[in-house]
Formats: C-alpha cells, structure tokens, sequence
C-alpha cells in the first residue's frame, strides 16, 4: 500500500502542478497560442492511461448522463447515443481543505473526453453535483501500479530470470543458484529428463550444468526492454549427469514406482540457445546427454541400485530374465521463437519445433557364477529391446511455454516429446516468493512400453531474488 500510495502522489504530481500556471483565460482562447501556453496545456492534458490508478466511477443517471452528453456535443466532440451510457469521472484522489476532490478527466465513450480544464469552463455549474456523487454511479476499482514484472521483459520469470544480481530456487525439480553480476554464472540441479519426457525420479537420473553467456546482446537496433530480456544472444550449458539409486519412493508413494535407470559412470551434458542478432526473439536451441561409460559385463554393480522387471526368456521360457531398462543417449534441437503479446512485456510465449531423440537399453541383471550376491550387467542375451526413434511421431519435438508476468505471475506449458505429453502449471502462493509448482506426463504411443509410466508431481518453489 505505500508503494501505491506513493505511485499515485507522483502522478497527482504530473497532473496538477502544471494546472497552476495555466489560467482560465488561456483554455477558451480559440485565437492563435504561443508556444508556452501549448506547452501547459499539453501538460495539463491528462493521459487516460493513467486514469485506472486514480479514484473513478461511471455515471447512470440518465439526467445527467444528457446533460454531460449535450455539453459533448456542443463542443464539437464525436459522440453517440450509444456513448452517452458510458461516462467516467476520474478525480484526483488528494483532497483540499474542503474535503472535496478535483475532476481530472470526464469520458463520454472510448475515444472522446476532456481534462480539467475544460470541464471547470464548460461543466463549472455541474461539478459540484458532480462530485457529490449524490445521484446513481459505479464505483471503478483503482488499479495497482505495474509491478517490476511488468516493466521488464523476462523471458524466465520463475527460475532463471535475467534482471537480478543474486538469485535462489528451490524446488523438488530443480534448485538453482546465482551469485554475482547480471552476466555471470547459473547452477542448476535438476531431476529428471525433461526434454525426453520423464519428469522428476521417473528416469532414474539428475544432473547438474552450469550456464554462462558468451555473446552480448549490443544491436543497437533492438529496443532495451528487449536487450534486458534477451542480454545474450548465445548461452550455453554444461554439466553432468548422475544415476539416482535409491529404487523406493519413499514419502512419495503416490507416485508410481520408477523402472528407467541411468547407466554407472555418468553422462556428459552440453547445449546451448542461439539468438539470431536481426531478431533475439527467433534463434535455434540444442541439448544433448551422452554416457561417459559404456556397458561392462564384467564390472559388479548394487543390485538394489537398480530397478528391474521380469521378461520372457526366448531360450527357456521357464526361466525368466530380469531386465533393468538403461536410458543412454538423449537430446533434443530446433528452432524457438520468444513471442511477446503486448508492450508491457505482462504475456510472454515460447514455441519450440524441432526433433528428438532418445534411446533406452534394456539389460539383464545376472548373478555372476559362482560368486553369489555379485551381480552384473549383460547387453548381449537374446530377447533384450533397444529403443529409439523409428517413426515421425518418435522424433518429434514440440514445446509451448505461456508465461504471464503481471502482478500475479503464473505459467503453464505443454510438451509432446518422444511420444510423452508433459504438462506443466506454476502460480504463485505467497508475494513472489513461494510458488507452487505441477507436472504431469502421460505417454501417448500406441504400443506401451514396461517402463513408462504416467506422473504427477507437485511441489513448493521457494525463490529469493536480489
């Protein structure tokens, strides 16, 4: 509330200190104007942007509705029958000694009005009656200042976004970090594989990258707003990839027990989003996950580590194999294109096309002969599957990201990659601090793989940004 209070002073301000210098004789003068007094008087003129965050209200009086409207007309305005239902008092919300208020502006339909100066000359044996509200009117809700989300372009308002020196996210999907200047360095922790599908614990694995700008974002051509939302036009990451190994869910028994695994020896990560300097908003994204390590027949692993299902052995049918599904290779690139819906940077989209790919081994897990409760990993028995792209939809990837960055700010998205729908809604709960976060991914292939499963997880965000 102090900072609206302060908004509107700073306004009333704007609107009426001009006022002072500007007389009586000056708004009727219908002969030529020096250029002082057309100075005032666009000083005087109030932007009707403005008005939503002064006290207002609209007048159904039909009396003085026609009242109002004659004087329009007489003044040569454009207006209609149909306009004459729909007229706004704005008035200045700082009060003289009286107790009583002073109009700013009156509206008769959207595009005629007249501001002060001519309402004190043409409706000066109105005004009184008009302020007294004592006749039949709709008190208009006063409008809260923009917030800094509104004023800025932010093209990752929740996790990453690009106007703080120090920033701090908490999630059960992805913590991030930020220390420094507004260019400097990004780690996030993140669990799960995403671009790929498999949302939170369902791959079996988390990864952490580091994210740094490479190219400034300097076109001269470019409007601030845009240069502060897009400050580089390249970012790149890098990181690396882990195994989760604990196989229960723990506190989390809603969700479905979790049947991907990541292979022993970690995956390198890299990628990077390149913004095409005519235009930051358009640009081309790629992402890729590679294991370090291969797999070894010979090495031991923990069996308890790794989730297992059982699986018809072609070579004797009485004795089942017990397989543990490997994700191996994944990525994903294309083209993104930044859409902003309006000039207050409140709506913002993201659109990615392009393709995907992603690659599962299934294993079996054997006990080593002769060395009970020793177990390995063998990719070479009959009957064992290797997925990956083989047709249009499996290579396919689609993202829309919706974000909107106003007083209250929300986002939602949707995702079709290797054949899995992701979607995803975050609001806020308290100020702009603590969010709650939901993601739900459902498979949509035809044939059903043992492994995929559908998911739904939501979690707090708190967030801290400086």
């Amino acid at each position: 509330m102090v900072n609206h209070s302060l908004f509107l002073s700073l306004l009333v301000l704007l609107v009426l200190i001009p006022s002072s210098a500007y007389t009586q004789q000056d708004s009727v003068n219908t002969g030529t104007k020096s250029a002082d007094q057309q100075s005032l008087e666009s000083l005087r003129t109030m932007d009707p942007t403005l008005s939503p965050y002064f006290p207002r209200w609209s007048i159904c009086e039909p009396n003085l509705q026609l009242k109002i409207f004659q004087i329009f007309k007489l003044e040569g305005k454009k207006v209609s029958q149909d306009d004459m239902k729909n007229i706004v008092v704005t008035t200045s919300p700082v009060t003289s000694e009286d107790g009583i208020s002073s109009i700013l502006l009156i509206e008769c339909g959207k595009n005629e009005r007249m501001n002060s100066n001519l309402v004190e000359v043409k409706m000066s044996n109105l005004t009184e009656y008009i302020l007294s509200k004592k006749y039949c009117h709709n008190e208009i809700p006063i409008a809260f200042p923009p917030s800094q989300a509104q004023v800025e372009a932010i093209t990752n308002f929740l996790e990453m976004p690009t106007n703080v020196t120090h920033s701090f996210s908490l999630s059960a999907f992805e913590q991030t970090i930020k220390i420094g200047k507004e260019s400097g360095y990004w780690v996030r922790s993140i669990v799960g594989t995403e671009g790929a599908g498999y949302t939170f614990i369902s791959s079996g694995e988390s990864k952490v990258q580091i994210h740094h700008p490479l190219y400034v974002n300097d076109n001269p051509e470019v409007s601030e707003a845009k240069r502060k939302a897009i400050p580089n036009l390249l970012n790149f990451h890098i990181g690396m990839g882990y195994r989760l190994q604990d196989t229960s869910n723990g506190v989390l028994n809603f969700l479905p027990q979790r049947q991907l695994n990541a292979g022993y020896g970690g995956k390198g990560i890299f990628g990077f989003d390149f913004h095409a300097p005519f235009n930051p908003d358009f640009g081309v994204t790629f992402h890729v996950e590679v294991p370090m390590q291969g797999i070894d027949s010979l090495k031991p692993i923990e069996r308890g580590t790794y989730s297992a299902y059982f699986k018809e052995n072609p070579l004797s049918p009485r004795d089942p194999l017990v397989v543990a599904p490997l994700l191996r290779i994944t990525g994903n690139t294309g083209l993104f294109y930044n859409w902003w819906l309006d000039d207050k940077f409140e709506n913002f989209i993201r659109l990615d096309l392009g393709m995907n790919y992603t690659e599962v081994r299934e294993v079996q897990v054997v006990e080593r002969s002769n060395e009970n409760g020793v177990f390995v990993l063998n990719d070479k028995t009959d009957g064992l599957s290797f997925y990956h792209p083989t047709q249009f939809l499996d290579w396919l990837y689609a993202k829309v990201e919706y974000r909107n960055q106003s007083t209250f700010p929300f986002g939602l998205s949707a995702q079709y990659s290797n054949q899995i729908f992701l979607g995803r809604v975050y609001l806020p709960l308290i100020g702009n601090w603590l969010y709650l976060d939901a993601r739900y991914s459902i498979p949509m292939r035809s044939e059903s793989r043992p492994f995929e499963r559908s998911v739904f997880m939501i979690s707090p965000v708190l967030r801290l940004n400086i």
